[in-house]
Parts: C-alpha cells; structure tokens; sequence
C-alpha cells in the first residue's frame, strides 16, 4: 500500500486512511467517487428503497456515512457466502452472520503510484479485489493464503470505523 500511495511506510489502519486521503489531495470521497458498477454485482447497497451495485462491499459501508442515512448492505464472500450488514452513519451496524469477517488488501505486484497521486480507477484495481467479507474468520484466513495480496483482516463490525474515517 506505501508503494501504491507514494509513502514511505504504512503500519496502521489510521495510517491507510491518512495516505490515501493525502493521496486524494486531502478530500474526504464522496458517493460519486465510490466504485459504482454498471451491471449488477454481488456487492449491493440499498438506501430508500434504491440499489447500489458496488464493485467492492466495502462502498455499501462507507455509502451510509456519505448519505447520513441507514444502509442495507449485501455481498457475497469468495465462497459464496451471504454476509450482510445494516450500517449508519452513526457507526451503529448489525452484522449477519455475527462472527463476520473482512479484509482490507492490495495486489501484492502494485506498482509505485504516480506522483501526482493514483488514479481511483487504479485503485479499484488493485485494492477492491481484495476489500472482501468472510462468514467467519478462519474463512478469510483460508482465502488469504491463497491470494497474491497483501492482506489484513478484522472482525467486520471493527472495519465500519475505517470507512467513516476514509468520508469524514
């Protein structure tokens, strides 16, 4: 991710939020710069009755923060697994299954961002991939070793934190 991001080093999740905002000249994103798809995904958000597909679960949270408003959101784990998560704004979330996992990674061969700073569309490339949920812990421990990414993980419910702090 330091590479990625242009920085000397990243040991923190606070650290992350730090550099990418940095790299995205100290602006907090915005609903428009989340990663949309244009088809249908198994990485769905729904807010007021409409949906959102989602290259990456992890948007569906970090739409609640944007929209100030609850957010259900629904994705599939790498197995195939339904987790699904009512968050708000607030931090309040209610995760099914309860003992959830997530990951936060990158590609393990990114290359060293542009100076000027990475693109988003560079970004949901080698990060979204490996922005995934898990029915449990043990399932995303048996997915990381499988995968050419650096990787993280933590219970879902902790992660909600990292989402609000990447829109404050």
């Amino acid at each position: 991710m330091s590479r990625f991001l242009g920085v000397a080093s990243i040991d923190t999740l606070a650290g992350f939020v730090a550099a990418l905002r940095d790299a995205i000249s100290g602006e907090s994103l915005a609903i428009e710069d989340l990663c949309h798809a244009a088809a249908e995904t198994p990485h769905r958000a729904t807010m007021d009755g409409e949906t959102h597909h989602f290259r990456c679960f992890y948007d569906g949270v970090a739409l609640a923060h944007l929209a100030d408003e609850p957010v259900g959101v629904r994705t599939e784990s790498p197995a195939g697994e339904s987790i699904e998560v009512r968050a708000s704004s607030g931090g309040d979330v209610d995760v099914t299954p309860p003992g959830a996992a997530m990951s936060f990674g990158i590609a393990g061969d990114v290359e060293t961002a542009d100076p000027d700073g990475p693109l988003p569309e560079e970004a949901y490339e080698v990060i979204c991939p490996y922005v995934r949920a898990f029915s449990t812990r043990e399932s995303y421990e048996r997915w990381a070793k499988s995968v050419d990414a650096a990787t993280i993980g933590m219970p879902l419910a902790a992660g909600v934190s990292v989402a609000a702090a990447l829109v404050e």
